[in-house]
């Protein structure tokens, strides 16, 4: 008998939800057949089956949440008697004595009370046949219950069991509960809340030098690749356990695209050495995948610095969140005209609004205003 957990799907996730199984109870499966779709903060996974044999029993069902490291699915491959069997040779009475192994258990009226085996272990016989499922030699194992007694839990935490399915508070009557993307964004949220000391610069930059339409958000992209190599400290991940930084050596600038399921931030690799319109053909692509959700879950990951240019939408300024272990995100409002002082006389600009958050555990703020500094000097130059 093998039971399949949920492998780590990439980026250290914690969990992921049920999407849809492709099998059912009593199936059988061969290696690498696809045995179910889960949704996870970036994308929906297809997860084929690493052993051949018998689906014996589905550890979860559509739409419910399992931690990394839990069990999916429990796959008769033959190597052990299915749960049938080991019934079979449990032959349980009311009183009397059994004999399994080199185990002897006294059975009487008032319970079933365990012998210590030639090992010294003591188990029940419900514990040694869930050891017998999960493939845990039960008998080399450090009891944890009264008198060194074998428990359900040494054998599951042998067995690198874990509780498949998160607890949640029950949904309120006319509430809907998270799930996926939108989940995953609340858990970013709460994390960013707890662990980030955020510190937010507000400024302006003035495009009275532009000419013609330029693509916005390629300079915004241009400008900050300029300011990640004058200031690298914000272009770094932050480790809160060791409270260690790293920085990085390429921009890979995470892009916030909004979508009917919820927010998703692709990547654009290396983005200090593309081209203007290589940036382009890349978002553009990103907006269609992540519309279909077709984005390939590596696009999604291992971003370096952020930007959310939600002023495409509404909104001159905000405190844009960071999410760990990024330490920075720049935030772009919305393009306006606005009334400056130009050789004392009141002229009308074109103006874009910028708020630039960081983390300041791990950057201090003479390097986040020269970053800023940087990046405003680079969009107030002609294109």
């Amino acid at each position: 008998m093998k039971v399949f957990h949920l492998p780590d799907l990439g980026e250290g996730l914690p969990d992921a939800e049920i999407h849809a199984w492709h099998v059912k109870e009593g199936d059988s499966v061969k290696v690498d057949q696809l045995l179910l779709s889960v949704e996870t903060a970036k994308a929906v996974v297809d997860v084929p089956s690493p052993y051949a044999g018998v689906i014996t029993k589905l550890c979860a069902k559509k739409g419910d949440i399992v931690l990394t490291g839990g069990p999916l699915v429990e796959i008769n491959d033959g190597s052990v008697p299915d749960l049938a069997l080991i019934k079979a040779e449990d032959k349980g009475t009311v009183a009397g004595k059994i004999h399994v192994g080199n185990t002897l258990l006294e059975e009487n009226a008032q319970g079933i009370q365990p012998t210590v085996c030639s090992k010294g272990a003591l188990a029940l016989p419900a514990v040694r046949m869930l050891a017998r499922r999960l493939g845990v030699q039960w008998a080399s194992l450090q009891g944890t219950g009264v008198h060194g007694q074998i428990t359900e839990s040494d054998v599951k935490n042998a067995a690198t069991f874990v509780k498949p399915v998160t607890t949640r508070a029950p949904v309120p009557e006319g509430f809907e509960a998270l799930r996926g993307v939108r989940r995953a964004m609340a858990q970013a949220m709460v994390q960013s809340h707890a662990d980030i000391m955020p510190v937010t610069l507000f400024d302006d930059a003035d495009l009275i030098a532009w000419q013609g339409k330029p693509d916005i958000t390629g300079r915004i992209i241009r400008a900050l690749c300029v300011a990640c190599k004058v200031e690298p400290a914000l272009n770094a991940w932050f480790d809160t356990a060791s409270m260690s930084r790293k920085l990085l050596p390429s921009v890979n600038l995470g892009m916030a695209l909004d979508s009917p399921d919820g927010l998703f931030v692709p990547v654009l690799r290396h983005a200090d050495t593309l081209s203007a319109s290589e940036i382009r053909a890349l978002i553009n692509r990103y907006k269609i995948q992540v519309q279909d959700r077709s984005i390939p879950k590596e696009d999604l990951r291992e971003a370096s610095i952020m930007l959310s240019n939600f002023g495409m939408l509404a909104g001159r300024y905000a405190t844009p969140i960071i999410v760990p272990p990024l330490v920075a995100i720049l935030g772009c409002g919305r393009l306006h005209e606005a009334v400056v002082a130009d050789n004392g006389q009141a002229v009308v600009h074109k103006m874009i609004p910028l708020s630039l958050s960081f983390d300041h555990r791990a950057i201090t703020g003479s390097e986040a205003t020269r970053f800023f500094a940087a990046l405003i000097q680079d969009l107030q130059q002609a294109q």
